[in-house]
C-alpha cells in the first residue's frame, strides 16, 4: 500500500513541476493568458513568500521550513494505509506533494515558487498546483482529524496504550 502513496506522489509532483515548466515557457513572466474568462486566468509569477506573500523576501526561513516539513511529513507516512484510513492518506499525499513540489521551486529558481493560477472572479493570491495539493490536503486532514480520527482502530490502540502507560506511571508513585 505505502508504495502506491509513492507513486502518487511522484505523479502528483510531476504534475506540478510540469505544470509550471509548461506555463513558464510556453507563457513566460507577467504575460496574461485568459484561460477561463470570468473564472481564472494564467498569469506567470516569481513569488518570494509564501501563502498570500507571507514572509516576502525570506525564502530561505521557506526553504528550511519546508524542508522540516518533509521531516515530520516522512514520519507521519508511518500511518499510511489507503484501506484502513483512506482520507488521512490521501491528505497526507497531497500535502507531502504540495510540500515537496514548492520546495523543489525554492532549491532550483533561487528561493523563489513558479505560481500563475490568478482567479479572476473574487480578489485571491496568484498560486500553482502545489498550493492547491495543500490547500486540499489539509483541508482534508482537518475533516479526518475532526470527525474520524476518534473513531480510527490505529489512533484507539495509540490511545490506550497512552492510557495504560498513564495508569502505571500513577500506581508505581
Amino acid at each position: 500500500m505505502f508504495i502506491y502513496g509513492l507513486i502518487l506522489m511522484a505523479i502528483f509532483v510531476a504534475f506540478d513541476q510540469l505544470s509550471k515548466i509548461v506555463i513558464l515557457n510556453v507563457y513566460g513572466l507577467g504575460q496574461i493568458v485568459e484561460a477561463w474568462p470570468g473564472v481564472f486566468q494564467l498569469y506567470g509569477v516569481y513569488n518570494t513568500g509564501a501563502a498570500f506573500s507571507m514572509l516576502n523576501d525570506h525564502s530561505w526561513i521557506l526553504l528550511v521550513i519546508s524542508i522540516l516539513a518533509t521531516l515530520g511529513l516522512t514520519y507521519l507516512m508511518k500511518d499510511f494505509n489507503f484501506k484502513r484510513r483512506p482520507l488521512y492518506s490521501i491528505a497526507l499525499v497531497l500535502i507531502y506533494s504540495g510540500t515537496i513540489g514548492n520546495m523543489i521551486d525554492r532549491m532550483f529558481n533561487h528561493y523563489h515558487v513558479f505560481d500563475f493560477i490568478d482567479v479572476t472572479f473574487m480578489n485571491f493570491a496568484i498560486f500553482n498546483v502545489a498550493d492547491s495539493y495543500l490547500t486540499i490536503g489539509v483541508i482534508l486532514m482537518a475533516v479526518y482529524l475532526l470527525f474520524f480520527d476518534h473513531k480510527d482502530p490505529v489512533s484507539l490502540k495509540w490511545e490506550k496504550k497512552k492510557k495504560e502507560e498513564t495508569t502505571d506511571e500513577q500506581t508505581s508513585e
